[in-house]
């Protein structure tokens, strides 16, 4: 289990149909945030995927006025 901070949305809510993706998204996203995020005291720029845009524009919304990380500690699995 990995503890996950993010910081900030750096682009997005993008699209998955508007950028050709190097990687393989997970099932039923639609969009997604590139993100500043901290794993484990480590920061780094990874990939937030959501299941509708309204979703990953909430994310957006909330950094528009807070400078507070979302936490997130439920299991990730952030090695796949």
């Amino acid at each position: 289990m990995s503890n996950l901070k993010i910081w900030q949305i750096l682009e997005g809510p993008i699209s998955i149909e508007d950028v050709p993706l190097e990687e393989n998204c997970p099932e039923n996203s639609t969009h997604f945030c590139i993100c500043k995020a901290e794993i484990d005291g480590k920061i780094e720029e990874m990939n937030i995927w959501f299941e509708s845009f309204d979703d990953a524009y909430s994310w957006f919304k909330y950094f528009k006025s807070h400078i507070e990380p979302l936490e997130l500690s439920n299991n990730l699995d952030l090695d796949s």
